[in-house]
């Protein structure tokens, strides 16, 4: 650490504005002028609420621009947004996102210039052009970031990471997370301090939005709702002709499917059962971390077709198939072994039908690792560790023979590592930081 009298941390905190703004709060009060705080934006609504508070503020408005990153940063920073992009139908064309995020890079890095920053916090990291251009250009600077996200326990944990979230996160091997010696972003004063703030209860977190004018609020808010798609690919002036002409597709009105009870299922003595959760198909998991699946017709398609060639290999299998609750894709489920389950507690389905788990790389397969059941994974993970889950499979027919050998008791599976890895992340990982919200699976399992 630089021998400065304060610490200057650069806060992007667009993800979870409320938890980072009391954070830093709460930091003032504990450690009285340590830190020094930049807020920096890239929404008029963020900008709105930031403009209420004594802290140094920037502001960074979206603007197009030839040759910052190098082209491999290139493909690295935009791959979630013309994912997105794709998935939504329009056919923005890639240079135009690489310009935009030229643009984000030099300026960004212009504002690191400016000061000499320590630490960068942002939350998720790669959830939008903007913070994937920080969360790079802060990575190609060398300067020690600290990266927040929901918590893989939850709802009372969080994440706090110095490399990134989900596949991307510092966790590599179970031997890794046994030793006593933490992690690199832990040793630093930062990570050590916002540590020291935790717990406390969640509803001491302020809404600091209402701090704004209700008016000013509502046109933010309205601006935001009405061109959230729009604002994504950044219309500007120079764009604007081809917004006005691109047509966005309309989600079709689906009549919601029946769904099978789980006290059904728990008379049913004839079968394994493998359970499939959804998830949504627009989240960093399945744009940047699913390889060979990105919509979850495909994921039901697949798993109805080894359903198929089970069976047919003498293993009767009943697959269950759940909607994420965060997500508004129907996936029509229409086979004879083949279920949409109701919607009830993850937690109760894996208890109470204790099935294989096959996800794509969904946190359902923690709560089913934690709770000593076989999880196959079909994407990027970090939990793709040996022994921890039954395997991971980037193809049908591997995922069919993984499958039939387990269910013939021709592989097996210990929950011993997997348990280890679970104890370990509550030990040494995660973060508890919330004392009054109600018990999840993390503290069941135990």
């Amino acid at each position: 650490m630089c021998s400065k009298s304060r610490i200057n941390v650069l806060v992007c905190p667009f993800g979870d504005l409320n938890l980072l703004l009391f954070l830093f709060q709460e930091l003032e009060a504990k450690f009285p002028g340590k830190y020094s705080p930049t807020f920096l934006s890239f929404t008029e609504y963020d900008r709105l609420v930031y403009r209420s508070f004594e802290y140094e503020h920037i502001h960074i408005s979206p603007a197009t621009r030839a040759g910052w990153f190098t082209e491999s940063d290139l493909d690295e920073v935009c791959r979630f947004t013309i994912g997105l992009s794709r998935y939504h139908g329009t056919a923005t064309p890639d240079d135009y996102f690489h310009s935009v995020a030229n643009h984000y890079g030099y300026q960004i890095s212009k504002v690191l210039c400016s000061k000499e920053y320590d630490h960068v916090v942002l939350f998720n990291g790669r959830m939008n052009l903007f913070i994937a251009c920080l969360d790079k250009v802060a990575e190609n600077e060398k300067l020690p970031r600290l990266i927040f996200e929901q918590g893989l326990f939850r709802p009372r944990w969080i994440t706090l990471d110095g490399q990134g979230v989900n596949a991307r996160n510092s966790i590599h091997s179970i031997e890794q997370l046994l030793s006593d010696e933490p992690f690199d972003y832990q040793r630093r004063e930062l990570f050590k301090d916002i540590s020291l703030l935790f717990p406390f209860e969640r509803k001491r977190i302020p809404d600091f939005k209402r701090r704004v004018s209700k008016p000013g609020l509502f046109r933010a808010y309205i601006s935001s709702k009405t061109q959230s798609r729009r604002n994504l690919f950044l219309r500007t002036a120079e764009n604007k002709d081809f917004f006005d002409s691109t047509v966005f597709p309309r989600k079709v009105k689906q009549t919601r499917q029946p769904e099978i009870k789980l006290s059904e299922l728990c008379e049913d003595r004839n079968h394994h059962f493998i359970f499939c959760p959804f998830q949504v198909e627009t989240d960093t998991q399945i744009i940047l971390h699913s390889p060979w699946i990105s919509r979850m017709s495909e994921f039901a398609d697949i798993m109805c077709d080894v359903a198929d060639r089970l069976y047919a290999g003498g293993v009767p299998i009943r697959v269950l198939f759940k909607r994420h609750p965060m997500s508004a894709t129907q996936v029509p489920i229409s086979h004879p072994r083949a279920d949409l389950i109701e919607d009830v507690p993850v937690d109760d389905i894996l208890r109470r039908l204790k099935p294989l788990v096959v996800t794509i790389n969904s946190t359902a397969g923690i709560e089913a690792i934690d709770a000593g059941l076989p999880v196959v994974t079909l994407g990027e993970t970090f939990f793709n560790l040996p022994e921890v889950i039954l395997g991971t499979c980037r193809d049908i027919d591997a995922l069919t023979n993984l499958l039939s050998k387990f269910f013939l008791g021709k592989a097996k599976y210990s929950a011993f590592a997997g348990r280890q890895l679970m104890d370990a992340m509550r030990d040494k990982y995660q973060v508890l930081a919330y004392s009054d919200l109600p018990a999840c699976f993390e503290e069941k399992g135990s």
